[in-house]
């Protein structure tokens, strides 16, 4: 399971009332008082950083990091009303560029805040919801939102929470109505750009003229007097390489960290899984091929066997979609064949005595795929029984086909009435459409040419917090695409560790850079940002995370101990000083030596930027230099600090620098440049003593590694030029 760590910092004063307390008090409810807690200090953290940059910066332009379907929204919710309890009264939110995005969004912030409509209204003291859309429950249409209006709300205390449609028609008849508003006294506002990444920015050849929707943007910022902006994503590629002339480039990064429980890209791509089934063939959209026939049936088996986990009936829900084609003329085909495949088994279930042969076919088909897919521990919970039988019987009974696109509305009246969804649609099962019981999917639809970092990622609705059911989840996919998201897995975690980086103001936004190796994709559209591929040689990836576990700790460090013991040609060697003094000792590996050695270790391993397959593949079959980073054991322990924060298991650096910066009395070069072969991988070995300051030491004294990789490394950063 994934686990995220909060840096808190003391925040500038500000207030936590009555707003604050009732969306609290609803988090308790939804995500117990463990998950609350968690939004609270990623709330806590942010609007204070928010607060600094307001009284420092200009630019009041931030940028927020979640991962995809990790909880964005719940953090935004109480973010509005820490704000609203400090004074900001107006937000103003982009929820969405089309009408079920808003739709979904306007309801969420409706319900949250208890928002009144119509007639209700007067008699209730919350904050009022209006919006561009349809109007939906819990708000009101924007056209009833005068300047008097806006007094009499704001007078009674009454926040106002605009919700609009992110194009440029639509925004431009928002500027219209906000130039009437901001001459109302004491008007503060906001606004959430959520998936700031989309739509928002400027795609236009010729920047300076902008598009009519990002030129809408700048509009409003600038009607509204240089408010707080805050662009919300999960793939925020684009953002961070726009154009520097943009409005919207951001002044900060702020991490919206997942609360515990979180299965995301490192779960599904990067761990040792069953959950990625491979498939041979992409999926035709005029038929059903057998990968997919067999995906239904376990999604039948499975929702059977999540019904019987199940304490309440939210928990037997269950949904799976199938993405295979952006094209909407494909999907009413392929949903026709879906949904005849679904008619045959009811038929068969419903009429075993009379269908005998047909009840038999299907019921081992199911066998088949529960025998197939379903994993030894799930077999022994759940046999395949009678009891098992009577729970598919009924499942059966209760799922259904949805067409998820613009045609599909007929198709919709199956989400109140079923209890199992199979989801048949393109771009509206991807970004910010939310399955919150997703056991099953089927994707093949992968652009050619490789597509983008961002748009693929978005893709990934698999993701989320399916802690209590992910023995149950598939994913049925081709190995190309399971292995460009184990790539992308990869680039976010890189990602997301420059990003906290920048949060402690050890990096500068301009200065992220993005992997691009192993991948055809690119971050993101060329129209959106400005990038470039370079490459850089003689790159190192170091530990950074040390070894709590005492037990772990101990058994490593006896284990290392006895490794190097047992060599007795080390060599000493002067590589890395500029006068000729011996910096470490170092002796040639086996590739079964080196392969026993990573494979023996525990945790060190295991976690980023290392990982245990993905080394052993880079050491292939060549003898490796190892590296004593100590010429004799009396001085072989090296103090290094670590971030203070609660988790206390993060180094700052592991490598030592030059041990001056003028050149004429420079005589040690740095340990990365303490390397045998160049033309090899070489492994440093560094026996560490970590502590919040030299004399407060944790007790942790062990090896770390830091691994030197000769090959290219070809990465994506700003385009300057």
């Amino acid at each position: 399971m994934e686990q995220y760590k909060i840096e808190y910092s003391s925040p500038l004063p500000f207030t936590e009332g009555r707003f604050f307390e009732l969306i609290h008090k609803k988090h308790i409810d939804a995500y117990t008082l463990k998950g609350a807690n968690n939004i609270v200090q990623n709330v806590r953290s942010t609007y204070s950083r928010l607060l600094r940059q307001l009284t420092t910066e200009s630019n009041h332009n931030s940028l927020l990091v979640g991962k995809v379907q990790s909880g964005k929204t719940s953090n935004l919710e109480l973010l509005t009303a820490l704000a609203f309890d400090n004074g900001y009264n107006l937000l103003i939110i982009y929820g969405g560029y089309d009408t079920e995005l808003l739709r979904q969004c306007t309801e969420r912030f409706g319900a949250t805040f208890d928002s009144a409509s119509g007639d209700d209204i007067v008699e209730s003291d919350t904050p009022i919801v209006f919006t561009t859309n349809t109007v939906t429950k819990g708000s009101n249409p924007i056209a009833c939102l005068t300047a008097d209006f806006a007094v009499d709300l704001l007078e009674e205390g009454r926040p106002i929470i605009i919700t609009c449609l992110k194009n440029s028609r639509v925004l431009s008849k928002m500027n219209r109505l906000l130039r009437t508003l901001v001459n109302v006294p004491n008007i503060k506002p906001f606004i959430i750009d959520d998936e700031g990444d989309q739509a928002s920015l400027n795609t236009a050849k010729k920047k300076e003229k902008g598009t009519p929707t990002y030129n809408a943007i700048k509009a409003m910022k600038g009607i509204l007097g240089n408010p707080l902006y805050l662009s919300v994503t999960a793939t925020p590629q684009a953002n961070i390489f726009q154009d520097d002339i943009s409005a919207l480039i951001p002044a900060s990064v702020h991490l919206i960290q997942p609360g515990v429980g979180y299965n995301g890209a490192s779960i599904y791509h990067l761990s040792e899984n069953e959950i990625i089934q491979s498939i041979a063939e992409e999926q035709s959209s005029t038929t059903i091929s057998d990968p997919l026939r067999k995906a239904i049936y376990y999604f039948i088996v499975a929702s059977a066997i999540k019904q019987l986990m199940a304490e309440k009936k939210k928990e037997k829900l269950s949904d799976m979609i199938i993405h295979v084609d952006r094209k909407v003329s494909e999907h009413g085909a392929l949903y026709s064949c879906v949904n005849d495949e679904l008619k045959n088994i009811k038929a068969a279930f419903e009429n075993k005595d009379d269908d005998v042969d047909g009840y038999t076919f299907y019921l081992n088909k199911l066998k088949n795929s529960y025998t197939l897919y379903t994993s030894e521990v799930i077999q022994s919970q759940f046999p395949f029984d009678n009891t098992l039988l009577e729970e598919l019987a009924i499942c059966i009974k209760k799922t259904g086909v949805i067409l998820q696109n613009g045609l599909g509305k007929e198709t919709k009246e199956t989400e109140r009435t079923k209890w199992h969804k199979i989801y048949i649609g393109g771009d509206l099962l991807q970004r910010g459409l939310t399955f919150p019981n997703l056991i099953v999917s089927y994707f093949t639809r992968f652009a050619k040419s490789g597509g983008n970092m961002d748009t693929t990622l978005q893709r990934a609705r698999w993701f989320g917090y399916r802690s209590k059911y992910l023995d149950l989840c598939k994913i049925f996919t081709t190995d190309e695409i399971s292995k460009e998201f184990t790539v992308l897995a990869e680039v976010e975690d890189d990602l997301w560790e420059q990003f906290e980086d920048v949060e402690k103001g050890l990096l500068e936004i301009k200065d992220i850079i993005i992997q691009a190796e192993n991948t055809k994709q690119k971050p993101t559209a060329k129209n959106k940002a400005k990038f470039k591929k370079i490459s850089f040689r003689n790159r190192w990836v170091k530990q950074k995370f040390i070894v709590t576990n005492d037990t772990e700790r101990s058994t490593n460090n006896e284990y290392i101990q006895n490794l190097i013991t047992s060599v007795t040609n080390w060599t000493k060697t002067t590589n890395g000083s500029n006068i000729g003094v011996e910096t470490a000792q170092y002796t040639i590996f086996t590739a079964e030596q080196l392969n026993g050695l990573i494979q023996s270790i525990e945790t060190a391993f295991d976690r980023e930027p290392f990982n245990k397959a993905t080394i052993k593949e880079l050491v292939g079959t060549s003898d490796i230099p190892v590296i004593l980073m100590w010429t004799d054991d009396a001085n072989k322990t090296r103090y290094r600090s670590i971030y203070q924060d609660a988790a206390k298991d993060r180094i700052k650096a592991l490598h030592q620098g030059a041990n001056t910066t003028d050149i004429e009395k420079l005589t040690y070069l740095g340990d990365q440049k303490v390397v045998v072969d160049p033309n090899k991988i070489n492994i440093q070995i560094h026996y560490i003593s970590p502590g919040l300051s030299k004399h407060d030491l944790l007790g942790k004294d062990q090896y770390m590694f830091a691994i030197y990789m000769p090959k290219d490394k070809i990465y994506f950063v700003k385009d300057n030029d």
